[in-house]
């Protein structure tokens, strides 16, 4: 397992902030062109439009799902049964995937991610055989 590597300043250079400048001025364009348009809207839609913004925001943070990377070294490697199963061309995937969720007791995307990788390892060294 890899050891967690802190957060320390010497880790960025300039070349990371380049695309702050511009990026900071496309905001505060956009920031300036909605304080123009609110300027003109009444305030009850305003209030409206701010409150319905906030609502979107809120919802998509708190229930869409994010994906996270999931690091395959990390994970137990898979035993004999589970490599059989994952070479085997009849075999479907879905079978592998659950026979290394028992051993593991790893969650759904964990197993099948490890289990693609596997598989895709594996691909190119069955094609140079033909």
């Amino acid at each position: 397992m890899k050891e967690h590597k802190s957060f320390r300043a010497s880790d960025f250079s300039m070349r990371d902030v380049s695309w702050l400048v511009p990026g900071y001025f496309i905001i505060a364009v956009i920031m300036v062109c909605i304080g123009l348009l609110l300027e003109v809207i009444p305030e009850f839609w305003r209030g409206f439009l701010l409150g319905g913004g906030a609502a979107w925001i809120g919802f998509y943070y708190l229930f869409v799902p994010r994906q996270k990377k999931i690091d395959v070294t990390a994970l137990p490697q898979p035993s004999e049964t589970v490599r059989a199963k994952c070479e085997d061309p009849n075999c479907p995937l879905a079978v592998a995937v659950k026979a290394y969720r028992d051993e593991t007791g790893l969650g759904l995307s964990e197993a099948k991610t490890l289990v693609d990788s596997y598989r895709a390892r594996k691909r190119p060294s069955d094609q140079e055989a033909l």
